[in-house]
């Protein structure tokens, strides 16, 4: 039997205050990339394709007692991602301190047998919308001198049958943060690549699917949300950072490792 891991708790004081935009935040990973900034008393921007977001950001301001701010947005449309960047810096001098481009999606199937309209979702999303919040933001977090977390995936450096597209975008993220990092040297920029994690996503999937998968970790579980989310605070904060300028976080349990 697989003990579940007791949950640490970290501060990084430099955190409380700052302004953190976070895309893909209504639930699962991204909800527990909120909630542990929360816990830091940064203040939050909340962007979601769906109207949950704006329930999830009353919940997680009670809870935390934190300042919790929200914009609906589709994070492939450059447009809307500018107003909601524009929106978010401008009651803050103009600075955002981080952001988290987590919004994400999948459209599983052989690339054989993959309609055209199912690749381009998944780049537009994962891959272009990274690079639309990126884009609008890029000033004010080297005005900042912030932080960049994208969220990748390990399959982006591995691969997975049925997932060309998706593996084709979250590679891209890895190597699109590396070329950011070069670009804007004041601000430090982490890809976080999450193995396979507990979430509404993946508990749908049949059990010996869920097994497959834990069975190539060696750690022999799936993660939780909170273990990437608290990876994305770590990389936000300065603590063990001043000498990264680009970083690429696995928090894959050895999925990398097991084959």
């Amino acid at each position: 039997m697989v003990t579940e891991p007791a949950i640490p708790s970290a501060v990084f004081p430099e955190l409380t205050g700052k302004i953190v935009l976070i895309t893909g935040a209504s639930r699962g990973i991204g909800r527990a990339i909120a909630e542990e900034f929360a816990k830091q008393k940064s203040h939050l921007m909340l962007v979601d394709v769906v109207e949950a977001v704006e329930q999830t950001a009353a919940e997680i301001a009670s809870a935390y007692d934190a300042k919790v701010s929200f914009q609906l947005a589709d994070v492939t449309d450059p447009a809307r991602v500018k107003e909601v960047v524009d929106q978010t810096v401008e009651p803050y001098d103009k600075c955002l301190d981080v952001l988290v481009n987590n919004a994400g999606i999948t459209r599983d199937r052989l690339a054989m047998r993959m309609p055209d309209a199912e690749w381009d979702a998944v780049i537009a999303t994962n891959l272009t919308g990274t690079h639309n919040f990126c884009k609008a933001s890029i000033r004010f977090l080297r005005k900042a001198k912030g932080a960049v977390v994208n969220i990748s995936s390990i399959v982006g450096l591995v691969g997975n049958i049925g997932q060309s597209n998706y593996c084709a975008a979250k590679g891209g993220v890895i190597s699109y943060t590396k070329a950011l990092a070069t670009e804007a040297p004041e601000v430090r920029f982490t890809a976080i690549c999450p193995g396979f994690i507990d979430t509404d996503m993946t508990n749908r999937l049949p059990q010996e699917i869920r097994d497959h998968y834990i069975n190539k970790t060696t750690l022999k579980r799936a993660g939780k949300p909170w273990e990437v989310a608290q990876a994305a605070v770590l990389r936000a904060a300065s603590y063990g950072n001043t000498y990264s300028a680009c970083s690429v976080t696995l928090v894959a349990g050895g999925m990398e490792l097991g084959g």
